[in-house]
């Protein structure tokens, strides 16, 4: 009986309501840092029950590349698991990432750039310099009901390296693109539909068009990572 009701405490929002909080909060959509990522359709929403996360990849003009997306409806606040997503102290214990260190910013600040640098079995490690931004007027505007962080690949990545990142960094080889970004929306109190998108290249001799069926696979760990890092408590307090 309990677990029961627990369940249906979890799982609360049909697919109308949540489709009816999106319509609610379309006018924002001007808003938006991110440029890329793909809408949130209504067959997506049909899908967001019982702890189901929806993914599927997204083409993009002139790249080979594709966007990977996720979407789900977690029974976690919006506040912990935009802390979780914005954590990069954190990252390195809850991502593939081995290295994640801050280059210019605050951890946790509003505009960032960081240094991350992934292992990859059987071919060359791969790194790259990101700058993250958090929308804090799309935040502001909604009252604190919709919240986005955005990632960008810096082209000269390289210039922006301290020695000791420079000297791991020549262990691996630079990816070709890395861009993405969280879309959160709070539902009720302790529960959020988020949006996760990823647009990645590796470049060297790994196809792009290969790697983001691979990326569109690690959506759902990604996701679920984040999930656990928001649950045990993220060091961000956003």
């Amino acid at each position: 009986m309990l677990l029961a009701c627990l369940m249906g405490a979890a799982f609360a929002f049909t697919p109308d309501e949540i489709q009816a909080r999106l319509t609610a909060v379309a006018p924002l959509a001007p808003l938006r840092l991110s440029t890329r990522h793909p809408p949130i359709s209504a067959e997506t929403v049909a899908t967001l029950r019982d702890g189901h996360i929806e993914t599927g990849l997204a083409s993009v003009q002139g790249k080979k590349a594709k966007i990977a997306w996720g979407v789900a409806v977690l029974k976690v606040s919006m506040a912990k698991l935009f802390s979780a997503v914005n954590d990069d102290r954190n990252k390195t214990a809850y991502s593939k990432l081995s290295v994640v260190t801050l280059l210019e910013g605050d951890y946790c600040g509003a505009r960032r750039l960081a240094f991350q640098f992934l292992p990859v079995p059987w071919v060359s490690d791969r790194w790259w310099v990101v700058e993250q931004r958090r929308n804090t007027v799309l935040s502001e505007r909604s009252e604190g009901k919709v919240r986005e962080l955005v990632w960008v690949k810096q082209a000269d990545g390289a210039e922006h390296l301290d020695a000791a990142s420079a000297a791991i960094a020549a262990k691996g080889i630079q990816a070709a693109e890395n861009d993405g970004g969280w879309w959160l929306l709070s539902l009720d109190a302790d529960t959020t539909l988020l949006q996760f998108w990823a647009l990645s290249d590796p470049g060297g001799s790994v196809p792009a068009g290969l790697a983001s069926q691979f990326a569109g696979g690690s959506i759902r760990d990604t996701i679920g990572r984040m999930e656990s890092l928001a649950r045990k408590g993220p060091s961000c307090e956003l």
